[in-house]
């Protein structure tokens, strides 16, 4: 636990610089929760849209759903919060070679590459989010251990989510120019906004296994609606262990590959 405070009050630190900063501009405070609310708005009534013609979505019903809907907006909640807009800049300091100075910090390169950047701005409908996760929940009539294991999936969804999308961003060290790169990377996020059963099979299989793009929502929601679905988070958990093996291997070779501004 002492190793990881150092990191925890970087963080913590860089999130209070971020929110210092946002708001001594009051207008972009304002358009930032314009442009947030407007993101919730789209998700939550295309999906009420579609549930005031239909009364089920494949398996699951109105509230089972919607539970899933708010798992996703408050895991993209947090994702682009704290997480989202360092891919951007990891890709500006490949190409500039600007990297040399994340290198050569005391803290862990990779920690300090992906939490430089972090957008406050979005976490204020966080409460939004959690609350009709909440309601949802108690619509679904979840069980006590349901309750009691959902902020650790929650956690789990998000460190999946990251990792794979951290893998993807790695190949930067490699195509250099980040644009491409992190666009393929944000319509992952959009093929994870709804279930998989949604999909034709081969897509669900492959995004299921050689890219387990959704599981990260899909399997923890399974699990929470329905006890039995267990080993789909077994198949998360083996995913996270991959994914992070992955993302260190590629870390190492890509600094390999890259040219520095010293270079």
């Amino acid at each position: 636990m002492a190793r990881l405070q150092p990191y925890v009050q970087v963080l913590y630190q860089q999130i209070l610089n971020s929110i210092a900063k946002i708001a001594s501009f009051r207008f972009n405070v304002l358009l930032n929760i314009i442009v947030e609310l407007s993101g919730f708005l789209t998700t939550y009534l295309a999906a009420r849209f579609i549930f005031d013609h239909v009364d089920h979505i494949g398996p699951w019903n109105r509230p089972q759903f919607m539970m899933y809907i708010f798992w996703y907006q408050t895991v993209m909640c947090v994702h682009t919060s704290v997480i989202a807009p360092n891919f951007w800049n990891f890709a500006t300091e490949v190409r500039t070679g600007s990297l040399d100075f994340r290198l050569l910090r005391p803290l862990g390169s990779l920690f300090d590459v992906f939490t430089a950047i972090q957008r406050p701005a979005s976490l204020l409908i966080a409460p939004l989010n959690i609350g009709l996760l909440i309601y949802y929940g108690l619509q679904v009539k979840l069980t006590l251990l349901a309750w009691i294991l959902l902020p650790l999936l929650l956690v789990m969804s998000l460190t999946l989510v990251f990792l794979i999308e951290m893998s993807i961003s790695m190949s930067i060290f490699w195509t250099t120019a980040g644009d491409g790169i992190n666009f393929l990377r944000m319509q992952g996020q959009q093929l994870q906004k709804w279930p998989d059963y949604v999909y034709p099979e081969r897509i669900r299989r492959f995004l299921s296994t050689a890219l387990p793009i959704l599981i990260a929502i899909t399997f923890p929601v399974r699990f929470v609606i329905d006890q039995s679905e267990w080993r789909g988070v077994v198949w998360v958990l083996i995913a996270i262990v991959a994914f992070w093996t992955m993302c260190g291997f590629l870390w190492k070779q890509g600094l390999r590959h890259y040219e520095s501004a010293s270079s």
